[in-house]
């Protein structure tokens, strides 16, 4: 539908091995305005491949198929390169799941910022500079013009984690994928960083797919909640009733959370799969 920020239907990757065909994405399908959407699955779900494929990041080796593919009316699938080059990263931002490994490790992060202003919005250096120093204290950065100088590995995890929340939303997207932003964190950093995010998604107004393996989380700060397995969707529902989930998986997922109120020695539950998972 028109008023349909992402709409995907029968998503479907596969993967040319040795042994033969492998579909790692198996007719995934859902629509999202401008709100939270949580993707929660073991690894191996296809939670990344999702966010990749939206972003036409797949391996060269993938095969990528859909019924339907639109981001804010544009077929994805049927877009020539250039075009969906001026969406990534301009319309729609990607956090990955370790900052550190992703920011330039021989280029300082006041450049990378600018870098990414620059393409994304056509700015002058001198505008793109400015636009860097209000990013970063957007995200609660105190001394952006130290952190502008540093590189990548003078700053700790928490900051990098910022500082590719400010890379992402300096090009001003519609949508952003945010994969596993806290799961290298500490407890303390990884709620500012959740508190930072969404902030920014509110004052935007964008919409956000939030990868994760913490369903507690995800349904704490999600809308919605999608849960994935072995390629598909199993179930999707409101994040505020997810305690009311009916899918066997999902309910074995929750019932293998530890609670506070667990007792010494006690062993949690063992989620007990069903072949039906898969072909249903």
């Amino acid at each position: 539908m028109q008023d349909h920020l992402l709409d995907i239907r029968n998503l479907r990757v596969t993967f040319a091995t040795p042994a033969g065909p492998n579909e790692a994405l198996r007719g995934v399908s859902f629509a999202m305005g401008r709100e939270k959407i949580g993707i929660v699955g073991e690894s191996g779900s296809g939670k990344s491949l999702t966010g990749k494929s939206i972003l036409g990041l797949t391996p060269g080796r993938a095969s990528v198929t859909a019924d339907r593919l639109m981001f804010d009316g544009q077929d994805m699938l049927t877009m020539p390169p250039r075009q969906l080059r001026q969406i990534r990263g301009r319309r729609i931002g990607l956090v990955m799941q370790d900052p550190k490994y992703c920011l330039n490790p021989v280029k300082t992060v006041g450049r990378q910022i600018a870098t990414a202003a620059i393409a994304g919005r056509g700015m002058t250096m001198a505008a793109a500079r400015a636009e860097t120093v209000r990013v970063l204290r957007a995200v609660q950065i105190s001394d952006p013009e130290r952190v502008m100088r540093a590189y990548p590995h003078e700053v700790s995890g928490g900051m990098a984690q910022r500082i590719m929340l400010a890379m992402m939303v300096v090009c001003e997207p519609d949508l952003l994928i945010a994969d596993e932003p806290t799961s290298a964190l500490d407890v303390t950093v990884q709620l500012e960083v959740l508190a930072l995010l969404d902030q920014l998604i509110t004052a935007r107004g964008m919409g956000l797919i939030f990868i994760s393996h913490d369903l507690r989380l995800v349904s704490q700060f999600c809308d919605r909640v999608i849960v994935m397995y072995a390629g598909r969707i199993v179930e999707s529902l409101a994040a505020n009733q997810l305690h009311n989930a009916q899918h066997p998986y999902t309910r074995g997922l929750m019932n293998c959370l530890p609670a506070i109120d667990h007792k010494p020695g006690q062993r949690l539950p063992v989620l007990k799969r069903e072949a039906s998972w898969i072909t249903e």
